[in-house]
């Protein structure tokens, strides 16, 4: 590492939590809740979800050996670039940017959407088409607007950024919490039979497969806590922030299967899938259905910044790791001086996540697979990282529960979601999938990168 002074910011246990929470639950919870429950029932899907959360939870619990060992700004490349070199760790970096402004757009993209319900009668006419899906001047203006005000709130400094991200954490999840209440309270049983089906011809399984694969997104999210743990306060100790990593993932899984329960039970789940916003239309099932669902728009507005601040936090604090240590120009490093924030960095990404809006709804699926694809290779890094550390012997004041076993553990099933993740986008369409395509022309791009970071910054 070089001399560049480290992230300034003062954050706690409770925010911690936060951060990791509020980043793993975003919008998919309202958006994909009928592809989950038509591809597997709602018990196919309670099952997938609580599959991959136990291998998310072991995966997790290598991060929290890993973080507690290397507490660094940079997460996997960090643990990447001290242990296997530079070629890796560059790959590793320069994919989980990709993955990373990708979920920015995804989050940018769907806020758009949620504000053309909040407010329908602001909706505008389509302005283009991409990907066979329209474009209007109103998604544009609620995503670009967005981006900014979160690079405006991360220019200022770290601790209001996080403080923001807590309060709107906290708040989406009481609000939320209610609402489902109120939805189990409510429903009738006969409303989840039978608990495992589909509706697309397919065997439910399937669908269970895919939705324990989408894990490795749909609960990625933790890494928010080791990126920021550079920024922690002088009274939090790394063992205790391990087991908010663990804890973290633990609360996102129980969320996902207490949402899928208490939308299936509030209305037959098969007309459930029909709805283009399943968990909206089981909402409007309540007393004052109306202004119940209005309430629910705008929780799930809170948790799409709240989710969409906390990754661009993440990738900004991976170009600032991958600066220090000489793979990209070292201005991504440097700290504003009256701010102390990444003010370089901070504008790459912005830029790439405004960028990124301008594809439009039909980017959003193939976002998701191509973020899983990605989140799984780097799981299996970590998992081998950890096999390989410990096989060097040495403590760590987080020292995995279960010892090694656990990180087999969380390496064989991490594979597993890789497979599925890898191949399941050749089984919904024909030809070379465009995730695929977009994670072709990125390696190229980091090739070109990578070749000039050997030419003019030999890392230090």
């Amino acid at each position: 590492m070089n001399q560049s002074p480290k992230l300034r910011g003062n954050i706690g246990y409770f925010q911690f939590l936060s951060l990791g929470f509020g980043t793993m639950i975003g919008s998919a919870w309202v958006i994909l809740l009928g592809d989950w429950l038509g591809k597997a029932g709602p018990g196919g899907a309670v099952l997938g979800f609580l599959s991959g959360a136990l291998i998310v939870m072991t995966i997790g619990a290598c991060y929290a050996e890993l973080t507690a060992l290397l507490p660094e700004a940079g997460s996997e490349f960090i643990y990447a670039h001290r242990v296997y070199g530079r070629g890796v760790a560059f790959t590793v970096g320069w994919f989980l940017i990709l993955y990373l402004v990708s979920v920015t757009v995804f989050e940018a993209i769907a806020l758009a959407w949620i504000s053309e319900m909040l407010v329908p009668a602001w909706k505008s006419t389509t302005f283009y088409s991409a990907f066979g899906s329209s474009i209007t001047a109103q998604m544009l203006l609620v995503g670009i607007g967005g981006a900014l005000a979160i690079f405006a709130l991360n220019f200022i400094g770290t601790q209001i950024a996080v403080v923001s991200h807590s309060i709107l954490t906290y708040g989406f999840l009481f609000i939320v919490l209610c609402i489902l209440s109120m939805l189990l309270l409510h429903g009738r049983l006969e409303h989840v039979q039978p608990l495992f089906a589909t509706t697309n011809g397919k065997p439910w399984w399937w669908g269970t497969f895919g939705i324990f694969a989408f894990c490795a997104y749909a609960l990625n999210g933790f890494q928010a806590i080791p990126q920021a743990i550079e920024e922690r306060s002088s009274h939090t100790n790394l063992r205790t922030i391990g087991i908010v990593i663990i804890a973290s993932v633990a609360a996102a899984a129980a969320f996902y299967c207490l949402v899928v329960i208490a939308a299936s039970l509030a209305m037959p789940w098969r007309a459930l899938v029909r709805e283009p916003l399943p968990m909206i239309a089981a909402a409007a099932t309540l007393s004052h259905g109306a202004a119940v669902v209005q309430v629910l728009l705008i929780a799930t507005a809170m948790s799409l910044i709240k989710a969409w601040n906390g990754v661009f936090m993440m990738a900004v604090r991976l170009m600032v790791a991958m600066a220090r240590t000489g793979y990209i120009p070292a201005a991504f490093a440097r700290l504003h001086p009256r701010h102390g924030s990444p003010a370089a960095a901070l504008a790459f990404i912005v830029s790439l996540n405004i960028a990124g809006i301008f594809a439009g709804k039909a980017a959003i699926e193939p976002i998701t697979d191509m973020c899983a694809m990605v989140l799984t290779l780097t799981y299996i890094m970590c998992c081998l990282t950890v096999l390989r550390l410990r096989s060097r012997g040495g403590a760590a004041p987080f020292p995995l529960p279960g010892g090694s076993a656990f990180a087999w553990v969380g390496l064989i099933g991490s594979t597993a979601m890789s497979v599925v993740a890898f191949l399941s986008p050749f089984w919904q369409r024909d030809g070379l999938p465009l995730e695929w395509q977009l994670l072709g022309a990125w390696g190229m791009i980091g090739v070109a990168v990578f070749l000039w970071g050997l030419r003019h910054a030999a890392p230090k």
